[in-house]
């Protein structure tokens, strides 16, 4: 309640400093009107680089967690995939990745999105694997898969649930699948 209170009077104050600004620019242009643009002119001027510059910054950060996060996000997408070739698995392999991505990785370079994404999809796989369910546990996949996407910056809302899927699993497959999720959950 008291956070509430503080935002409220800082809303208030910050409206009460804005209205003594466009004020006191009233008086001024009246009284000085040459001075008062050339100065406006000049605060325009330094609050544009100011913009500017953190933009910059901010897209660099942005630049720096895609760079950080891609090479997890490969090693992710690898292991996973490895692990649809019964040959390739292998369970001590698997579980030491999947503590440092957890123990380290996530929690060191995941934005809370992505950490409450994995936590989801761990989740529903494990639920899907006990009830025997397999098309949910790749559907949640591909919700990963999207979060993953959108941690790097893609805007994947113009894609169809089972589209990315469809990028390495067969066709015909996923359709089956969804047709089976759309069965068992009409209001989805």
């Amino acid at each position: 309640m008291r956070e509430r209170l503080i935002q409220v009077a800082m809303w208030l104050l910050s409206l009460v400093v804005a209205g003594l600004i466009v004020w006191g620019f009233i008086e001024a242009v009246q009284a000085e009107p040459a001075v008062v643009w050339s100065v406006a002119t000049a605060a325009i001027g330094v609050y544009g680089v100011i913009w500017q510059q953190r933009r910059a910054e901010q897209s660099r950060l942005r630049e720096a967690h895609r760079d950080r996060m891609t090479p997890v996000y490969d090693d992710l997408l690898r292991l996973v995939l490895n692990s649809m070739d019964k040959r390739k698995r292998n369970q001590t392999k698997t579980e030491d990745f999947m503590r440092d991505l957890k123990g380290r990785q996530l929690l060191l370079g995941g934005t809370s999105d992505m950490i409450r994404a994995f936590n989801l999809w761990e989740a529903t796989v494990s639920a899907a694997q006990k009830a025997g369910r397999d098309e949910v546990a790749v559907f949640a996949w591909e919700d990963l898969l999207r979060a993953i996407r959108c941690d790097l910056g893609h805007d994947d809302s113009d894609l169809a649930h089972g589209e990315l899927l469809r990028v390495f699993i067969d066709r015909e497959e996923v359709d089956q699948w969804l047709t089976k999720i759309e069965a068992s959950n009409p209001s989805a």
